[in-house]
């Protein structure tokens, strides 16, 4: 399939792996263009294991770390499990979702799109009574009304109904921003390139596997053949010798065929190592260790605890801070600023490694 854009001419050879962005979106179309010709979407992205894993091990890592509303006492704190908002963060959200499930699918879409959003339910009172994950696709961007300030967004709900949320009704976590506190990065339009790449190799890996014959080479005959003793010929050699079933299989020739052998081992480990390098690449995306997406490569007995301390600290622990000051910023009422705030428990994956204990 051709499509024509710019004045150039686009061939997407698999239409079942590339789909075309909606002509209208603009961003849309240049993280296409940065992606080797992948739509590269959230959910494309984790058709690539080395992302679902990245993902999953951060979310699934964070949503299982205690967080407690703590209450300052002078110097000291003590937990304030009294607090309204210490069960719908530590326990159930909402009378559907466990803390588990609602932290996992937040940081699921901070992680994957421009940012997270839960919608908050409050009581007459405004107590805050339930939290429900909003999926960052069903939002748009957020806009300040230019009168008073306020920050709001519209939602677009599965049978299509709008609705406005405003300052609030929601917990807002952004992401990587650069010239203002409104507008957020993609960062599947930022790491198009890196996963257009990858998704690339994994396509000519499966190609090559379900196509290719470990023969590799090319025949000569010693005369031409007919058009039917050619086609017999080749459907022939096809049926017998290509295709992973039928994998280093001698071949059999006769009346003067001869068959020269190409190397292919200088390609099988070039994209191997692409292959290889493309993972590193992802897991430097999300800063996650090689070793916790099962790439042992240059990991040792001795320092895979360091790594797993640096993914706490340079990861984990920034991650932490980040919902933290979210909850601060969205849950706590103006009053409750002043004695309360919330804490991730981290300190069990910061107890140092082995020797230093």
């Amino acid at each position: 399939m051709e499509l024509k854009l710019f004045g150039k001419k686009i061939t997407i050879q698999n239409a079942n792996t590339k789909t075309l962005p909606a002509i209208s979106n603009d961003s849309a179309w240049q993280a296409y263009l940065r992606g080797k010709g992948y739509d590269i979407t959230p959910m494309n992205a984790l058709k690539v294991s080395a992302v679902i894993r990245c993902v999953d091990i951060i979310a699934k890592t964070m949503a299982s770390m205690p967080l407690d509303i703590f209450r300052r006492k002078g110097d000291s704190r003590e937990k304030a499990d009294n607090h309204p908002l210490w069960p719908l963060l530590h326990i159930l959200p909402n009378p559907h979702t466990t803390a588990y499930e609602f932290w996992h699918m937040y940081l699921c879409n901070l992680l994957l799109t421009p940012f997270a959003v839960a919608r908050v339910f409050r009581d007459a009172a405004g107590r805050i009574t339930a939290l429900y994950n909003i999926p960052t696709a069903q939002c748009s961007k957020i806009y300040v009304n230019e009168e008073n300030g306020e920050r709001y967004f519209y939602v677009t709900d599965d049978f299509g109904h709008v609705e406005i949320l405003r300052d609030g009704d929601y917990m807002y976590s952004p992401g990587m921003r650069l010239n203002n506190d409104i507008d957020t990065l993609d960062p599947m339009y930022i790491a198009a390139n890196v996963l257009g790449l990858t998704m690339s190799l994994n396509g000519f890996a499966e190609d090559f596997f379900a196509n290719g014959t470990n023969l590799g080479g090319w025949i000569e005959l010693p005369e031409a053949l007919s058009d039917t003793a050619y086609e017999r010929f080749k459907e022939s050699w096809y049926s017998s010798y290509t295709g992973v079933i039928n994998q280093h299989k001698v071949a059999f020739l006769e009346e003067g065929v001869k068959f020269h052998e190409a190397g292919r081992e200088a390609s099988d480990s070039q994209l191997l190592e692409s292959r290889q390098f493309a993972v590193t690449e992802i897991c430097r995306i999300f800063g996650v260790p090689p070793h916790l997406v099962f790439d042992l490569t240059r990991a040792t007995f001795s320092n895979i605890e360091q790594q797993n301390m640096e993914f706490v600290q340079n990861c984990l622990l920034p991650m932490a801070v980040r919902l933290e000051q979210t909850i601060y910023k969205d849950l706590l009422t103006e009053r409750d600023r002043r004695d309360y705030f919330a804490k991730f428990n981290l300190n069990g994956l910061l107890r140092g490694d082995t020797a230093t204990r």
